[in-house]
């Protein structure tokens, strides 16, 4: 008749078996997985910042078009439209910001707005750069 041995030896064993031949073998993975996921978080990162940033562009160039088509004097009205958009823009949006009146007249306000949006990853061409143009109606009553 045999004893069968108990569970705590067997565990004694296996962890004395093992010796120094695994060690610092988790540490590369680790190390390797944690890289990608942060490059896989500051990308997504710049994707959000960035279509927060086109989002907030276009808004601020329908506003400052439909102010400009609205007001009696037209091309008159350009600078305080411009003046109220870089300031709801703030710091940033302001001074990374270009506005291109492309036509002002009585039938309709074209606006184009040229801005940078911030990087976080740098090596991404032509990621940056924003784009939007803007077309507004121009009605009077007669």
């Amino acid at each position: 008749m045999s004893i069968p041995r108990s569970t705590a030896s067997v565990r004694r064993r296996l962890a004395a078996d093992s010796g120094d031949q695994d060690a610092g073998i988790g540490v590369f993975g680790t190390l390797f997985g944690f890289l990608i996921f942060m490059v896989l978080l500051l990308f997504a990162v710049q994707v959000v910042v960035r279509l927060y940033a086109t989002s907030t562009l276009s808004a601020v160039a329908i506003r400052a078009a439909q102010s400009v088509a609205q007001s009696p004097l037209l091309a008159g009205d350009v600078p305080n439209a411009e003046a109220a958009a870089k300031a709801s823009l703030g710091s940033f949006g302001s001074s990374h910001t270009r506005f291109i009146w492309k036509q002002v007249d009585s039938h309709q306000v074209v606006l184009e707005l040229q801005a940078s949006s911030p990087e976080f990853l740098p090596g991404l061409p032509g990621w940056s750069r924003i784009s939007r143009t803007v077309t507004v109606r121009t009605e009077r009553f007669r």
